[in-house]
């Protein structure tokens, strides 16, 4: 048995969603470049599958990778502007089977992805000389969910974040799996707790997400060159950052827009609107979507925003939602106008305009806009600082070391 000290000095192994260098700000991500200021981290890239590599070969994110998909070579990429001791891991293509129904030949192919992610784990293991670590699925639940049948970690974490049940394919059932085989399970929001627990019969930890307080200070403390897709925006700036996807209440998006003409509604990030709404957003003049952007642009917008906001629509999905853009919102100083979608944006209601209605949202905002004196935007900043990722890194720390010294 490890001490205390020596257990939380473990090399740790991420799996994820992404990729370190993908192009929306990640949770997993966020928590594995904390975890690195003390331990060697290893972030291993969400598996591209033979046929991503063919349709992607051109794009520089798969050419820079392409000795390491192929032939395993070069697959260790120490990430910039981050600890020495993050390092970046290419694993070989997987076999595309999200299409693929539940049988022999699902079963197969997956046991085949999970061999080469568990082998390139065993690789860095015998080169590096670890024969302890910690070992954190951070909801990947189609991978190495019966994690005991190929790796034996020191301790495994499943570290849930989203309702599954709500996306077709295996990951319920793989899910599923992973609590059970899993030596602790956790999640980011109580709904997300309470099910899983349901489901497996198994205690969940709750483990809300945590944001960059420091990094998204700047946005009120020091003066950021104005992005270009801003320069020519002359009226109040209502701003959101992240996908725009199925968790977006869409009629709100569209009141929004017809109830405030005199003002800008700028989105920042990925659109997949067309996928889950017949609504036109681009029919609204005052509606300016701009690209993706990384976390550390993020500050720069938000400086130039009148106010925030979260237009989720309340559904069984963004239920179990605690989103990382509150606590960035609230670093940034910035007032935040939220639908009322779970009970974990509720608690910031002291902080925030908490919005039971549609009307109720709709007259925060102008409340929300004129709500920015320096006092109110330190408020917010203290009121994020509590969810800062090294304050969560310690809760980690505690979780994990209470359930390694019940497996003993």
């Amino acid at each position: 048995m490890l001490n205390e000290k020596d257990f939380k000095k473990l090399p740790i192994f991420i799996i994820s969603m992404s990729r370190w260098d993908g192009d929306v700000s990640s949770a997993s991500l966020a928590l594995a470049k904390v975890l690195s200021r003390n331990n060697p981290v290893f972030y291993i890239d969400y598996p591209y599958s033979w046929a991503d590599v063919w349709r992607e070969r051109n794009k520089p994110t798969v050419k820079k990778r392409m000795d390491a998909l192929l032939w395993g070579k070069n697959y260790l990429t120490n990430i910039p502007d981050q600890s020495e001791n993050f390092v970046a891991v290419t694993p070989k293509p997987a076999l595309p089977i999200y299409s693929l129904p539940a049988g022999k030949l699902y079963d197969f192919a997956s046991h085949y992805n999970d061999r080469q992610l568990s082998n390139v784990i065993k690789r860095i293991c015998r080169e590096k000389g670890f024969k302890n670590y910690l070992f954190i699925n951070s909801f990947n639940p189609n991978y190495l969910a019966k994690i005991d049948k190929y790796l034996s970690p020191t301790l495994s974490i499943y570290h849930s974040r989203d309702a599954i049940e709500e996306v077709k394919g295996h990951g319920l059932v793989k899910e599923n799996i992973c609590v059970q085989h899993y030596d602790m399970a956790m999640a980011t929001s109580k709904q997300l707790c309470r099910n899983i627990s349901a489901r497996n019969n198994k205690n969940v930890n709750y483990f809300p997400n945590g944001g960059d307080v420091h990094l998204f200070k700047k946005a009120f403390i020091e003066t950021l060159s104005k992005p270009k897709e801003l320069e020519n925006i002359k009226t109040p700036i209502i701003g959101y950052t992240g996908a725009v996807c199925q968790r977006i209440d869409y009629d709100l998006m569209v009141k929004i827009a017809v109830q405030n003409p005199d003002k800008t509604i700028v989105i920042v990030g990925p659109r997949k609107d067309k996928e889950f709404t017949n609504i036109k957003l681009d029919d609204y003049k005052n509606i300016v979507f701009v690209s993706s952007k990384r976390i550390e642009e993020l500050p720069a917008y938000l400086q130039y925003f009148d106010c925030t906001i979260i237009p989720f629509a309340k559904t069984n999905l963004t239920g179990g939602i605690y989103p990382l853009k509150i606590n960035e919102y609230l670093a940034a100083g910035k007032a935040v106008v939220t639908t009322n979608f779970s009970e974990d944006i509720a608690t910031f209601e002291s902080s925030i305009y908490l919005a039971n209605s549609h009307e109720e949202f709709l007259k925060m905002i102008p409340l929300a806009i004129n709500d920015n004196s320096l006092e109110k935007k330190h408020a917010r900043f203290e009121a994020a600082k509590g969810n800062s990722w090294e304050n969560r890194v310690s809760l980690l720390w505690d979780l994990a070391w209470g359930t390694y010294k019940k497996t003993i």
